[in-house]
């Protein structure tokens, strides 16, 4: 057996293996060659006899020295030569052995020459005589000179070597695995498709415990249970991202008769996976469509669980959608009955983690509001162990939730349990985070030497295997920010650059605007430090940068603490931190009460009259603002849930205050609330409204992108919009515009 070489293609593994096994197997000595080999035999096992041992279960040793597996494989190999495509070397067609010399006389010379196969019995066309060798008779067979078998035998290797070293795409990877399955039923004694599938369940509950989630996931899809194969999907895909034969078993469970219901756990399975792989487009797609299917299959728990998944998804890229996913997945869990009077661990597990999730997005904002949801989080754990990852889960933002309250010791302790528990987990993504977060806070708590090793044990993880576009440019600002705390400019921002170009490939729009923040407070320092004009310049571009990145709706916080930062950057507070709790009403109405509170600030002062009254009147709108925002959150629950009669007193007192302070944008936002909430969603509705309130009016390219629709239900959605009166079409053809219909 030659050395088991160091490419990775699958010929340049299988070339010389198959050199030697078909050597061993003319000798009869295939046996002794594994045992005189152990360490090359073992090597070669774990790329090649894998797959064969994921599709034979208990039908065949897990063990490289044994000579059936092997063997099986060389029959299966050879078995991907037969010209009309179909799996095994068993009972071979008569014609095959009289077909033409370019049909099947190759792999029927090579296999009958090396001992795979025996030649056939034809009395009628070849008497072989007692001491033949299978190539003379062939030759008898045939009619021809032993040197045109041999020619035959030379040019059935070749075409094996031509397979062996054809890229395996998906139907490849697929056809190799049929042909394995197909000598193992062969070997077992599998001939009804009952049989099989009974023995394929068999397997699936043998392999359950076992390391190979591939296997389980091939025995569930072939004993046709579709939704434990869309179970184990779900809960074993993260591990197995990175199998190039999990995409065969996607492409086969397509095919299988599955309910909506399957449907919608497979897809959320795939969006897990996909989300491990960090294709974002595919993350998207496979999370929309079980949220689709899972409204129509109209159950409560799938509904929560998909809009979870569509939740993460938005997570870095659009939060106050991420946002409202989350609410409406923790309000579906509700109706699911969870976890009140529910005793299902996985069920509790799921609402855990909605409620985590929640509380994070709290945190984003320095909201208070995520204590209350960690408890309760925290009162199921006590309920009961969770699942690991669960736990895991609520120490990473127990850990997020006391750096943000200034408890940095408090916050450490939670972060490295949440690493145990991935650690325990083995996952990998999960180290990667901790680890991630880690350097964070070792850097607030000035341990710059654990924070800089924190983040370089990331990258050094992103170097070797794949890691989320997310994490490595949040890695690349902690690093940024532990260089910036020792006034050690040039790396700083050496860091936060590579960050904000990662980030800007993958689209993270939060990512961005802290990269760019982070960027103007590094310029600005070090044009305070060394004096270098181009230093703030650089920090406006990145100022502004950040002001353009910020969303003008949800959070303000970030945008106000980029406004100040240049003011402030000779001795900013330690209160004025973006990234710590808001106390009261703050963190519920900040772009308000912030209003107020600069109001105050010139009320203290003497002003003129006007002046005065000015403030005065600011603080009142400002007041007005939360209100309405209040109410509009009462009315949304209220709607939902079909609560308008219960209701109807209370909002007609609240009218008549409403009636002679409403302003523009507030009616407005009713009456599209009203004629509209058939075509545009909560999240598309607020954005046009917007642009028409900024700009004045849109076309139908720009509504079809603050709608996220394509261009023909933009026209179609536009006329209605006319023929609702809420808005009016001025122009013809490409020039088409569409303004407010109102009279303001």
């Amino acid at each position: 057996m030659k050395p088991a070489p160091t490419a990775a293609t699958p010929g340049a593994l299988l070339a010389p293996l198959t050199d030697a096994l078909l050597a061993a197997q003319r000798a009869g000595t295939v046996a002794a060659l594994l045992q005189a080999h152990p360490r090359l035999a073992r090597g070669y096992a774990r790329r090649l006899l894998r797959p064969l041992w994921a599709v034979a279960g208990d039908a065949l040793p897990h063990d490289p020295a044994a000579a059936a597996p092997w063997q099986l494989l060389l029959r299966a190999l050879l078995a991907g030569l037969r010209p009309d495509r179909q799996p095994g070397l068993d009972a071979l067609p008569e014609a095959a052995w009289l077909a033409p010399a370019a049909d099947w006389r190759p792999l029927l010379a090579l296999a009958c020459h090396h001992g795979v196969l025996r030649v056939a019995k034809l009395p009628a066309r070849y008497r072989a005589g007692p001491r033949e060798t299978p190539a003379e008779q062939l030759c008898g067979l045939w009619d021809v000179a032993p040197s045109t078998v041999y020619r035959s035998i030379e040019r059935g290797r070749r075409l094996l070597d031509e397979a062996l070293h054809r890229p395996l795409d998906g139907g490849a990877r697929l056809a190799r695995l049929r042909a394995l399955q197909h000598e193992v039923y062969g070997l077992v004694g599998l001939a009804t498709p009952q049989a099989r599938a009974d023995w394929h369940r068999r397997q699936a509950e043998h392999t359950l415990a076992g390391p190979d989630g591939l296997a389980t996931l091939w025995h569930l899809l072939h004993a046709g249970d579709g939704a434990a194969f869309a179970a184990g999907l779900q809960r074993l895909a993260a591990g197995l991202h990175e199998d190039a034969d999990l995409e065969v078993l996607l492409l086969q469970a397509g095919t299988l008769p599955l309910a909506p219901p399957e449907r919608a756990q497979l897809a959320l399975a795939e969006a897990a996976l996909q989300r491990a792989r960090g294709d974002v487009a595919g993350e998207r797609r496979a999370a929309e469509l079980a949220l689709r299917l899972a409204h129509l299959a109209g159950e409560p728990l799938l509904l929560g669980r998909a809009y979870g998944a569509l939740g993460r998804f938005h997570e870095a890229r659009n939060p106050e959608r991420a946002y409202a996913c989350f609410q409406d997945s923790a309000e579906f869990l509700r109706q699911a009955g969870v976890p009140e009077g529910v005793s299902d661990p996985a069920l509790l597990d799921e609402c855990a983690n909605t409620l985590v999730r929640l509380a994070w997005w709290h945190l984003l904002r320095n909201d208070g509001r995520a204590e209350p949801l960690l408890q309760r989080a925290q009162a199921l754990q006590d309920r009961g162990p969770r699942a690991l990852e669960t736990q895991a889960m609520l120490a990473q933002t127990w850990g997020e939730f006391w750096r943000r309250s200034g408890q940095l010791q408090e916050a450490l302790l939670h972060k490295y349990r949440a690493l145990h528990c991935y650690q325990r987990l083995g996952d990998r993504l999960g180290v990667v985070k901790a680890y991630c977060n880690l350097a964070l806070i070792h850097g607030e708590a000035k341990d710059f030497g654990r924070a800089i090793e924190c983040s370089q044990h990331v990258l050094e993880m992103a170097r070797s295997e794949p890691v989320e576009p997310e994490i490595v440019a949040s890695t690349h600002l902690n690093l940024g920010a532990a260089y910036y705390w020792q006034n050690r400019w040039d790396p700083a921002i050496a860091h936060y650059e590579q960050a904000l170009r990662i980030a800007l490939d993958a689209a993270l729009v939060v990512v961005v605007g802290r990269a760019h923040y982070n960027l103007a407070e590094a310029f600005y320092r070090r044009f305070q430090a060394l004096g270098r004009p181009d230093d703030e310049l650089q920090g406006d571009a990145h100022t502004a940068a950040a002001l353009a990145t910020w969303p003008p709706e949800g959070d303000a916080a970030p945008a106000e603490a980029t406004r100040r930062l240049k003011r402030d950057i000779l001795g900013p507070s330690g209160s004025d931190r973006y990234d710590r709790l808001l106390p009261g009403e703050f963190a519920a109405h900040f772009p308000e009460l912030l209003a107020v509170q600069r109001q105050r600030a010139a009320l203290a002062l003497p002003l003129a009259p006007h002046e005065q009254a000015s403030a005065h009147l600011s603080i009142a709108a400002a007041y007005l603002a939360a209100c309405v925002k209040e109410r509009e959150a009462a009315a949304a629950v209220v709607q939902r849930h079909g609560l308008e009669q219960r209701f109807r007193a209370s909002f007609e007192r609240l009218g008549e205050i409403f009636q002679r302070s409403q302003s523009r944008e507030e009616r407005l936002a009713q009456a599209w609330r009203r004629s509209a909430a058939d075509l545009l969603d909560d999240a598309a509705r607020a954005a046009v409204l917007a642009h028409l309130l900024r700009e004045g009016m849109l076309g139908r390219s720009q509504y079809a992108r603050l709608a996220a629709v394509g261009a023909t239900t933009a026209s179609k959605q536009l006329g209605l919009l006319v023929t609702r009166g809420l808005l009016r079409q001025s122009g013809r053809g490409p020039g088409t515009s569409y303004r407010l219909a109102d009279a303001g």
